[in-house]
């Protein structure tokens, strides 16, 4: 058993938001929600360099959970800076078929919000991203069968997978991180997303759980 990497989700509204940034301690990773910005293209790239060992940058489309709506070119080009600079983001699956643009060491993302996929569905956008990808992430809305589909994911031979239900109990989400995902999503000031623990509390129980079973925590 391994344990997931923490992220802790961090709304970015206004660029002093970024101060917030030095204040979360012990997560593994920092996500920057941009699509939460009236004007995320106000936010200068070289403000994040400082932090890029830490912080996963997205831009999350409106059609699978984004806050505010992005010109789509403009999201392009911010992302190919982002890679040329060594940050790493979040970009989803159906934006990569629209848009060129680089997702080597980066995670790529699919949420299934209006209705459950197919196992054969999401298998494709496994094999299709994982070779290179850092992580492929999965986020199911909890229709009735969604614990099944996820359930049967979980041992396809990828180690860089991540499974996430949206709009659940905390529990369930705990529960599908300690099965095999690489990533849990925790919140810092507010959950950008159901079922969200703070990521302090992820720490905490992982700490406990790792420690109890003789496994390490890092």
């Amino acid at each position: 058993m391994r344990r997931p990497l923490i992220v802790a989700s961090l709304p970015i509204r206004t660029i002093a938001d970024l101060d917030l940034i030095n204040d979360v301690k012990e997560a593994d990773f920092i996500e920057l929600r941009l699509d939460y910005m009236e004007n995320p293209a106000s936010l200068d790239l070289e403000k994040l360099i400082k932090y890029r060992s830490k912080i996963i940058v997205t831009i999350r489309e409106v059609s699978e959970g984004g806050v505010r709506a992005v010109d789509a070119l403009w999201k392009s080009m911010y992302l190919k800076k982002l890679y040329d600079l060594g940050i790493i983001y979040d970009v989803e699956a159906s934006y990569l078929q629209r848009y060129q643009v680089p997702y080597e060491g980066m995670i790529v993302s699919v949420h299934y919000i209006n209705s459950l996929p197919s196992r054969e569905e999401i298998i494709e956008t496994i094999t299709r991203y994982a070779d290179k990808a850092f992580s492929v992430k999965i986020a199911v809305k909890a229709f009735k069968g969604y614990r099944t589909l996820l359930s049967s994911l979980l041992d396809i031979g990828y180690e860089n997978l991540t499974f996430m239900p949206i709009a659940t109990d905390p529990i369930k989400r705990l529960a599908f991180s300690l099965l095999g995902s690489k990533l849990i999503y925790g919140y810092v000031s507010e959950p950008t997303a159901p079922g969200q623990l703070h990521y302090r509390d992820l720490i905490r129980i992982f700490n406990c759980i790792f420690t109890a079973v003789g496994l390490s925590t890092g």
